[in-house]
């Protein structure tokens, strides 16, 4: 149906239409190792610290190539592609598969969570894609000032930018597309609140593999909520 999604073992990468319509940030190889904005998800629980599906927390980052490391399988096929993960320091593991359906312009992550205690456990869990929502061109090219276009608002299921305005140095042009994150559990229930923009969620001094929203476990915001004029945050738990 036309969008076209590169995803790395860390989900990494990026997803567009064409060269003017970007759901995730534009990225080359070059950025595979230092951009942090990338799909995520987060798992907290008491006694755990939190736990990145991917293995981009800076707690996982940091035990890369170590004996804490986590055990961390990759399978891939014709457009599709799942991860799986086992924490050596907590119980608990994770599938992530990915896949684009052939018939719509969305892309799936499909989350499983395994519990490996012995004990009954009640996770928190956390979905974390920063929507860059405009033409590859404003990377370089006006990327603040685009985001002052940002009109962002969420319904009971998931997150919505329609910029105002598309624009560069090739001109202005009223906007039509709506970048979105929606979610929910296997039970179809809807997430519970909102992180709609990237301040909302890594908060003032965080980052995207330490997000003060999830390690201090910040409530977020009910739907219906709106937000304008900022990068928008694909982000709900």
């Amino acid at each position: 149906a036309g969008l076209k999604s590169a995803v790395t073992p860390n989900l990494g990468g990026d997803a567009k239409i064409d060269q003017e319509t970007f759901l995730l940030e534009p990225v080359s190889s070059e950025n595979l190792h230092n951009n942090r904005s990338t799909r995520n998800f987060w798992l907290t629980t008491e006694g755990m610290n939190a736990y990145s599906v991917s293995g981009s927390s800076a707690e996982q980052e940091n035990a890369r190539f170590t004996e804490q490391e986590d055990e961390s399988e990759l399978t891939a096929g014709f457009m599709w592609q799942t991860l799986k993960r086992s924490s050596r320091l907590y119980p608990v593991a994770s599938t992530v598969t990915s896949f684009i359906p052939k018939n719509d312009n969305v892309e799936i992550l499909y989350i499983t969570v395994t519990n490996q205690s012995e004990d009954t456990r009640e996770f928190t869990a956390f979905a974390a894609i920063p929507i860059y929502g405009r033409s590859a061109d404003n990377i370089r090219d006006h990327r603040n000032v685009t985001s002052m276009l940002h009109r962002i608002d969420t319904n009971e299921n998931g997150v919505f930018v329609c910029p105002s305005m598309s624009f560069d140095e090739k001109g202005h042009r009223p906007n039509e597309q709506i970048y979105y994150v929606m979610g929910c559990t296997e039970s179809g229930s809807a997430p519970v609140s909102f992180y709609p923009t990237v301040e909302d969620f890594i908060g003032e001094g965080g980052s995207f593999t330490h997000p003060r929203a999830v390690y201090e476990q910040y409530p977020g915001y009910p739907a219906p909520c709106q937000a304008a004029g900022k990068e928008g945050m694909g982000a709900f738990r």
